[in-house]
């Protein structure tokens, strides 16, 4: 696999079009099209400028994943990492709660507002839990 192919597989894997992946390494859409088919080579401002929202480098000009090498984060964590930059407030809020554990251990999630029939207001629950959608209830 070429450098044009990796630079076009981490733009993909980025979830970003052309002109959102040259914006982020200050080039024009044009000059991303040129870099895919192999046209021109992308210089160092682009490629740490593209490195700045989450597309690894080292792959891109090696064909070695960042995580092959120590203190590199793993696809799964960039991946992660790019939703929680992508993603809205309530999301990250989420992302959060589900990161910290209480003091006692394990995870929590907490839940805010009505929930279902039986739960009302903000609600703290750790430990596994189970969620019945659209059952009825037996009489």
């Amino acid at each position: 696999m070429s450098i044009f192919s990796r630079l076009r597989e981490e733009r993909e894997r980025l979830g970003l079009t052309q002109e959102a992946f040259g914006t982020a390494g200050g080039v024009l859409k044009r000059a991303v099209i040129n870099y895919e088919k192999g046209e021109r080579f992308p210089d160092v401002s682009f490629l740490a400028g593209v490195a700045n929202a989450g597309a690894d480098v080292l792959y891109i000009v090696t064909g070695k994943r960042g995580s092959e090498s120590a203190g590199v984060l793993s696809e799964a964590e960039s991946t992660l990492l790019t939703r929680w930059r992508n993603g809205s407030p309530v999301l990250r809020g989420y992302l959060q709660e589900v990161g910290q554990a209480p003091a006692g251990g394990g995870h929590s999630v907490t839940i805010g507002g009505d929930v279902g029939q039986h739960v009302s207001g903000d609600q703290r629950v750790a430990g596994p839990m189970t969620f019945n959608l659209n059952r009825k209830a037996k009489k």
